[in-house]
């Protein structure tokens, strides 16, 4: 590695990667030791990348390695590498020159050093053992001695994916920081390199490479089962252990790539102006970005990888472009579409170009009669309204403008639930509506139909009103097949109602106290319950016995239906002992003094509702219901 035998007349060293070459001028190195620091072992990458790509090489290995120094300094190219690294520099005083000493005094300490300490040959299985015992020399040299360690040992791979295999292998033997770090740093300088990442992908094409090390990077799906076999062991590793450096030379690795010239996806032979390859490519890159963000928005690798981004779509959307993009879609997929720009990586210019294109669509006086052309059916329409406002809700316009413009769709669904009478067959029943029909706006419900605001509010309020009906859960859940069926009914139905904000009640997993000190109307209250479907009924002869079964397991019950006159406690004492402990257990008071009297002392104690005896099933079932679904609402 001696700088002293060739002229500045050789080739200079080829262009550096996207990275390498951002501008930041590298660090000065001062003394041998500099070289070995991440930054310096970047600089030798940068500036000795033809080299070292063309002999399968990293950094560590040049700085750890006698015969690869003596390699580099017979190369021609080899007085351009240094002349070229001092300019980028800027070394203070400028001396020409002045790297040749420190280059020669690096070639001097590395033979010195393995001479006295010769790197031991060892299986992958002995490699903790191994770094253990080499870290122990303390210090920089432990570390030099173990990176000298591991570049003999992969020395024999004839590529870098060889090298690759290697390095993963000892990995797979160890947890330990300390041992993992020079793994981590050597795999991270193959990823950075173009030639490096190539062969490790076995030469993938542009849009399988890249699907590959943003999967690396994101971890946010399975590596394809015919991945490489270097890329599915990185992905065992960087989720078996937290892997920093890797990870930030992959999206290095991610932003070289993608300032190359390779599209993800061709024009087909009959688009003719390539618009659809334009859209396809502008839909690669939404995916690509949504990947590469976390739940702050934050992208990995910063705003180096965003600029990547912002470089790649500036060169498809503009202010001139915008329009074109759409051309040849319906209303709705250009909404989509327009959507998607504009939650991507743009410049200011095209991001505003997106915007104002966007808003126009809503400030037109059409809009809503376009909108609804999109679909034939009736569900599809209230459906697709409803994914505009969520697109909307999710956009990056301001938050008063997200605002408006949600109420602007809930306004249009509002007005389409009016006018093709959505709801007016379940509004205007004056008995039970068929539980089909209900069940048709549940189904909707379940699939986000509804706009929030209004129409939600709207649909709430019948499927409140119905939903908990008698004759409607007998039709849903009581005539299930099986146990196993009318749990799962009874959880779509639940699932399907909250996405409107109606609370269901499971009345399987309910249990119930029946308090009266008569036989035969316990028995009866009993018997309609137990048709009902309540899962467990239990008897109190009096209250003193129901309070002793409340004291007992008071927090077991979700219902208590009491008769007002009994002896030893009546129904409004037992009313006031619970209310002590459960000011949220519904109670229904049964009473034949349905007078104002009686009414004002119950509800002066929270009763939850009341009825008056004689009743029939239908009026006790109407009952249980409403307490029980008021106790939903409040939770």
């Amino acid at each position: 590695m001696e700088a002293s035998r060739h002229d500045d007349r050789a080739d200079p060293a080829p262009p550096a990667a996207p990275d390498e070459a951002d501008g930041s001028a590298p660090d000065v190195c001062r003394e041998p030791a500099d070289f070995y620091a991440a930054a310096g072992r970047d600089s030798v990458g940068r500036f000795c990348r033809r080299f070292l790509d063309e002999n399968a090489l990293t950094a560590t290995e040049l700085l750890h390695h006698p015969r690869h120094q003596i390699s580099l300094s017979n190369t021609a190219t080899f007085v351009a590498i240094l002349t070229q690294a001092e300019r980028a520099m800027e070394r203070p005083g400028g001396q020409k020159g002045a790297l040749t000493p420190l280059v020669n005094e690096i070639a001097r300490l590395t033979r010195e050093r393995l001479k006295e300490n010769p790197p031991p040959d060892f299986l992958p299985d002995a490699y903790p053992g191994t770094a253990a015992e080499l870290l122990s020399n303390g210090g920089f040299l432990g570390r030099f001695l173990l990176d000298a360690a591991i570049t003999q040992h992969i020395a024999t791979g004839r590529n870098f994916a060889e090298k690759a295999e290697s390095l993963l292998e000892l990995a797979a033997t160890t947890e330990h920081p300390d041992a993992l770090v020079p793994l981590e740093r050597l795999l991270g300088e193959i990823m950075l390199s173009d030639a490096g990442t190539a062969s490790c992908a076995r030469d993938a094409p542009f849009v399988t490479l890249i699907d590959l090390i943003v999967t690396l990077i994101a971890a946010d799906r399975s590596m394809p089962d015919d991945a490489p076999p270097v890329f599915r062991r990185l992905d065992t590793l960087m989720r078996r252990v937290p892997m920093p450096a890797l990870r930030e030379a992959l999206t290095a690795a991610f932003r070289r790539e993608m300032a190359k010239p390779a599209c993800f996806t061709i024009a087909s032979a009959g688009d003719m102006f390539g618009i659809e390859a334009v859209q396809r490519e502008i839909l690669a890159l939404s995916d690509l970005s949504a990947r590469l963000r976390d739940r702050e928005g934050n992208y990995a690798g910063g705003a180096r990888t965003e600029a990547a981004l912002q470089r790649r779509t500036a060169l498809l959307v503009n202010e001139d472009t915008v329009p074109e993009i759409t051309r040849g879609r319906n209303f709705m997929q250009k909404l989509r579409i327009l959507f998607v720009l504009q939650k991507m990586p743009l410049s200011p210019t095209a991001a505003k170009a997106v915007t104002d294109y966007l808003k126009s669509f809503f400030d037109s006086r059409d809009f809503a009669g376009r909108l609804l052309d999109c679909w034939k059916d009736r569900n599809e329409k209230l459906k697709g309204l409803a994914e505009v406002q969520r697109m909307v809700q999710s956009s990056a316009f301001p938050e008063e403008e997200r605002e408006y413009l949600a109420g602007q769709m809930d306004d249009i669904q509002n007005a389409f639930l009016r006018t093709q009478r959505v709801l007016a067959p379940l509004i205007q029943a004056k008995d039970d509506p068929p539980a089909d029909a209900v069940l048709d706006i549940v189904r909707l419900a379940g699939e986000g139909a509804f706009c929030s605001g209004k129409s939600r509010l709207a649909v709430a309020r019948v499927l409140y009103r119905h939903c908990h009906r008698p004759r409607f859960v007998r039709h849903v859940l009581l005539n299930a097949p099986g146990s196993k069926e009318r749990a799962a009914r009874a959880g779509w139905l639940r699932q399907s109602l909250a996405m409107v904000g109606v609370p269901f009640i499971d009345l399987a997993a309910q249990r119930v106290l029946v308090v009266d000190d008569e036989d035969g109307p316990r028995a009866f209250v009993t018997s309609v319950l137990r048709e009902l479907g309540i899962g467990q009924v239990d008897t109190a002869v009096d209250g003193q016995d129901a309070l002793q079964r409340f004291q007992a397991d008071g927090a077991a019950y979700d219902l208590i239906v009491c008769d007002w006159m009994m002896p030893r406690l009546s129904g409004l004492d037992l009313l006031k002992h619970v209310r002590e402990t459960r000011s949220d257990l519904p109670f229904l008071m049964v009473t034949a003094l349905a007078t104002l009297e009686a009414v004002k002392k119950a509800l002066a104690h929270q009763v939850s509702g009341y009825i008056a005896k004689p009743f029939t099933p239908d009026q006790l079932e109407e009952k249980v219901f409403l307490v029980l679904a008021q106790k939903g609402i409040g939770e």
